[in-house]
């Protein structure tokens, strides 16, 4: 199944989530975990979060993939 991968930008002026990629596994959790380093380079990429002043952590901490009945983040 695909799922997408959600970042949430919480420090900006206006909060807002961005899509970061298309995610394949059998269930959202598996999809998030199995490309949870691919998301942060992505992430990392596609926003121009430099590691000098946002950690990989702090990235994992804000990505989140759909799922029909919510979000699921690594921290669950």
């Amino acid at each position: 199944m695909t799922y997408e991968a959600l970042f949430y930008d919480g420090w900006a002026d206006v909060p807002a989530y961005y899509l970061i990629d298309g995610i394949q596994g059998r269930t959202a959790e598996d999809a998030l975990a199995n490309n949870l380093d691919r998301l942060v380079q992505a992430a990392r990429e596609s926003l121009n979060l430099p590691s000098e002043i946002v950690p990989d952590r702090r990235i994992k901490q804000s990505i989140y993939v759909v799922r029909s009945d919510g979000l699921v983040s690594p921290r669950e």
